[in-house]
C-alpha cells in the first residue's frame, strides 16, 4: 500500500442524483434508546456507491443498539431539496442531514436549524477531516464555531470517451476552438452523436459550466470584481459570455434540446457510446469504472479559450456540501448524531470507499491507498487536477446567499428555449439588484 496524501485536494464526492426515492428504515426499539432522524442522498442499493453508505448505516446500527436511526433519505435532488426546507420550516429538521450550497448556511447557523460541531471536531474520538481549510464553507466570521463537516470536495471535470474520438481520427479537445472543430466532424459524421454534453436541466450542473465559462474567459480577478458587484450582468463583459454561451447552444454541440437532460441520462447515454465529451461533476465514478470502455475515458478539465491561455489550470472544486446536526449540543441525540457522522466520515471510510468502489480518489485527509487499483477516468483526473494552477467554487457561492444560485441558474436556463441575451442580462441584473438591494 502506498500513502496518498490528499488534504484539501479534489474527491469524488459521496453523494449523487438518481431517480430512485428512499425510504425510511428504522432499528427496532431497544431501551433506553436515542432515536435520530438521517437524510442522506443514499437510497438505491443497486449503485454501488449507495450500497456501500447503506451498508454502513446498517454497520454502524449494528455497532450501536443503542442508537435507533430514521433513514429518511432521499436520492432525486429536487425532492431533497424541497423536503429539507419544509422540515426547516417546520421544525422538524432531521438531526443529521446533507445540506447543500442551495441552502442559507449562515442564516441557518444562526437560527439553530445547524448546531456547532465543534465538540465533534475537537473530541479526541473524531476520526474524520480536520484541516481548517476543510471548513471554510460551514464557519463564518460572524458567528464562532464549525456547523458542518464537507463529505467530500466536488470537481466538475469533462469526461472523454477517446475511444469514439478516434474512429473519427479525433483528439482530446483543448480549447474551445477544437471543441467546435471536433463538433463539426462529428455532426457531419452521425448527427446522433452529442459533441460535448452539458445537463441543462439539472440546474446545479449548468451553474457550475457558467461560472467555468466565464472564468475561462476572464480570470479570477473578474470573478472576484463580479463578487462586490463591480460587474453587472448588463455590463459588455458579462453581456459577451452570455453571447458565448447562447452560441454554444444555437450551435448544436450540445445536442438538440439539451433543455430536457438532467445528469442521469447524460451519464447513462455516455456510457452507451452517444457522447463524445461529457461534463459533469464527480459523483459517478463507480458508474465511469464499470462502463465496457472505462480504459479509454480520460477525465480532463474544461476547455480554454486560445485568447485566454493564463486561465486554462483553474478547476473547479467546492466544499459546500457537508452534513449538518439540528440537535442541541450536549443533547443525546446531538451525541448520536455525532457518533454517525463520524463513523460515515472517517479515515477508515475514505480508505473503504477509494478501495473498493471509486478505486481511486484524492480526499479531505490522508488515506492509504493502493496506487495500482486507480482507473483510467480517475488516474487522468488526479494527474490534471495536480497541475493546478488555482480552483474555483460557482461564483454565485461567494456571495453569502442561497437564494442567488437559484435565481442564476433558472434564468439561464431560459436561453435553452429562445431568450435573447440582453433580457436574460436585464433580468438578472434587476434580480440582483432587489436581493443585494443595490
Amino acid at each position: 500500500m502506498k500513502k496518498f496524501m490528499g488534504v484539501m485536494l479534489v474527491v469524488l464526492v459521496l453523494l449523487s442524483s438518481t431517480l430512485f426515492a428512499g425510504g425510511s428504515k428504522e432499528a427496532e426499539n431497544v431501551d433506553g434508546a436515542v432515536r435520530i432522524s438521517y437524510l442522506s442522498r443514499y437510497t438505491n442499493p443497486e449503485v454501488p456507491r449507495h450500497k456501500f453508505f447503506l451498508d454502513k448505516l446498517d454497520e454502524f446500527r449494528a455497532l450501536n443498539p443503542d442508537i435507533i436511526v430514521e433513514d429518511v433519505s432521499i436520492a432525486e435532488a429536487d425532492s431533497y431539496k424541497s423536503t429539507l426546507r419544509a422540515s426547516v420550516a417546520a421544525g422538524t429538521t432531521p438531526t443529521l442531514f446533507i445540506c447543500s450550497d442551495a441552502f442559507p448556511h449562515l442564516e441557518w447557523a444562526e437560527s439553530g436549524v445547524m448546531s456547532d460541531l465543534t465538540p465533534i471536531i475537537e473530541s479526541p474520538d473524531w476520526e474524520g477531516p480536520t484541516d481548517p481549510a476543510v471548513f471554510e464553507s460551514f464557519a463564518f466570521e460572524s458567528l464562532p464555531g464549525i456547523y458542518g463537516v464537507p463529505n467530500g470536495v466536488v470537481n466538475s471535470p469533462v469526461y472523454v470517451n477517446t475511444k469514439l474520438l478516434q474512429e473519427y481520427g479525433l483528439e482530446t479537445p483543448e480549447t474551445w476552438e477544437e471543441v467546435f472543430e471536433m463538433a463539426d466532424v462529428l455532426n457531419e459524421a452521425d448527427p446522433e452523436i452529442i459533441p460535448f454534453s452539458l445537463s441543462a436541466k439539472t440546474t446545479s450542473d449548468l451553474g457550475r459550466f457558467f461560472s467555468e465559462l466565464v472564468v475561462r474567459m476572464y480570470g479570477l480577478e473578474f470573478r472576484d470584481r463580479f463578487v462586490r458587484h463591480e460587474i453587472k450582468w448588463t455590463d459588455p463583459e458579462m453581456i459577451h459570455a452570455l453571447e458565448v454561451f447562447k452560441d454554444m447552444i444555437d450551435s448544436g454541440i450540445f445536442g438538440e434540446y439539451p433543455i430536457s437532460f438532467d445528469t442521469d441520462y447524460n451519464v447513462a447515454q455516455f456510457g452507451e457510446g452517444k457522447i463524445a465529451m461529457l461534463f459533469s461533476a464527480t459523483w459517478f465514478w463507480d458508474r465511469f469504472n464499470s462502463f465496457d470502455f472505462a480504459d479509454d475515458i480520460d477525465c480532463v478539465n474544461f476547455p480554454y479559450f486560445e485568447s485566454n491561455p493564463e486561465n486554462k489550470d483553474i478547476w473547479f472544486a467546492t466544499t459546500s456540501e457537508g452534513f449538518c446536526i439540528s440537535a442541541p449540543v450536549g443533547s443525546p441525540e446531538y451525541e448520536a448524531a455525532g457518533k454517525l457522522l463520524n463513523f460515515m466520515l472517517s479515515k477508515q471510510t475514505f480508505e473503504d470507499y477509494a478501495n473498493e468502489i471509486a478505486m481511486g480518489g484524492v480526499y479531505p485527509l490522508d488515506i492509504d491507498f493502493d496506487v495500482s487499483k486507480t482507473s483510467n477516468p480517475m488516474r487522468t483526473f488526479m494527474e490534471g487536477y495536480a497541475t493546478r494552477s488555482a480552483t474555483t467554487d460557482i461564483i454565485g457561492t461567494y456571495m453569502n446567499s442561497s437564494d442567488v444560485l437559484n435565481i442564476t441558474n433558472t434564468e439561464l436556463q431560459t436561453l435553452f428555449i429562445g431568450a435573447d441575451v440582453e433580457t436574460v442580462a436585464e433580468n438578472l441584473q434587476a434580480l440582483y439588484d432587489e436581493l443585494f438591494q443595490q
